[in-house]
């Protein structure tokens, strides 16, 4: 009698490559992201981002002068590699009869989950900028605010393409300026991928993951972070309550503002190099980094008792805003 044997519904060397073409195929954010793959099959779990602080230009020096000496300044910043992962259970049930197909399925949307993750991680990382676009009367996005949130960049050079990622609620007021430039209008190949069009030098994408902000991050803050236990009032609210309209990662006991009026909070992320000789060196960094330590890993697990099978996907990364300087955060106010 022939035996159906775990192997013959799921194979995880299959499966794998599968998910990591879906991961890849749905990220929004995190292609604008460099990955390092330098401790992948390295021992240790933690990285160390070394920033070097500019010495200054060179001065004018006379005949016979002893040159001055400067010191160089260092600062880094270090995180340790964390693991994204998530499971699902298919009855033997599901797999006997027949409809749709569960498996697949499976293997889709863990796929769908990890990606969305590590846009997540990669949208919190660019909120971690400091460069900000704040002008004293908040209004809609549109051509004006969007050159002035450019030039906070400071670029040296012209023709740097940048992409801003935009909620799909805000696509209505950019359609409407007459400086937006639609997809549709460039030549095939030239607009960057899943992009809506272009304005101001910034190529505009949608994700549904960039932040209404209602609350803001003040250690002197009027409302606490509480536990989900603890009722919440005017004055202390759940996490889950908070994170969703707040651009830092909060924890309990952390403070909070309510914001004086809500808004947008649009990443504008560099994705040249100002200079082409220096790209990814020590000076020249990416916005954002992905530091990738093992690649997607998929397990499969057939418990009898139960008659269940389970598949769990995981991989291990860090994401760090690793250049500062090429993301400016604009804020716009809601046209709704």
């Amino acid at each position: 009698m022939a035996v159906t044997k775990m192997s013959d519904v799921i194979n995880t060397e299959v499966m794998a490559p599968m998910i990591e073409e879906k991961i890849a195929a749905q990220l929004k954010l995190t292609p604008y992201a460099k990955v390092d793959t330098t401790l992948v099959g390295v021992a240790g779990n933690t990285v160390t981002i070394p920033t070097w602080g500019y010495i200054g230009d060179a001065e004018d020096v006379g005949e016979d002068v002893e040159i001055d000496l400067v010191k160089l300044s260092k600062d880094s910043d270090e995180f340790t590699i964390k693991k994204a992962a998530k499971s699902v259970g298919i009855s033997q049930e599901a797999v006997n009869s027949g409809y749709g197909d569960p498996i697949g399925t499976a293997g889709r949307q863990l796929g769908k989950a990890i990606a969305g993750k590590l846009d997540s991680d990669s949208l919190d990382a660019a909120y971690t900028g400091s460069v900000v676009y704040a002008p004293g009367t908040l209004a809609p996005i549109g051509y004006s605010g969007l050159v002035d949130a450019n030039a906070k960049f400071l670029d040296e050079e012209d023709g740097i393409e940048k992409v801003i990622f935009i909620h799909p609620k805000q696509e209505a007021s950019l359609l409407k300026d007459s400086a937006f430039t639609s997809a549709d209008k460039f030549e095939a190949g030239v607009a960057v991928n899943g992009s809506i069009g272009k304005i101001t030098g910034c190529w505009v994408k949608k994700s549904l993951k960039v932040k209404l902000i209602k609350f803001e991050a003040n250690a002197a803050g009027s409302i606490t972070i509480v536990s989900d236990e603890t009722t919440e009032t005017s004055t202390a609210k759940h996490l889950s309550t908070v994170q969703p309209y707040c651009a830092a990662v909060l924890a309990v006991g952390d403070k909070v503002n309510a914001a004086g009026t809500e808004y947008w909070l649009n990443p504008i992320i560099k994705m040249q190099p100002d200079s082409p000789e220096t790209e990814y060196t020590e000076d020249e960094m990416p916005a954002i980094t992905v530091f990738l330590k093992k690649d997607i890993q998929v397990d499969a697990e057939w418990l009898p008792r139960r008659q269940r099978h389970e598949i769990t996907a995981a991989k291990y990364y860090g994401v760090a805003l690793t250049n500062n300087s090429k993301v400016v955060l604009a804020k716009f106010s809601d046209p709704s």
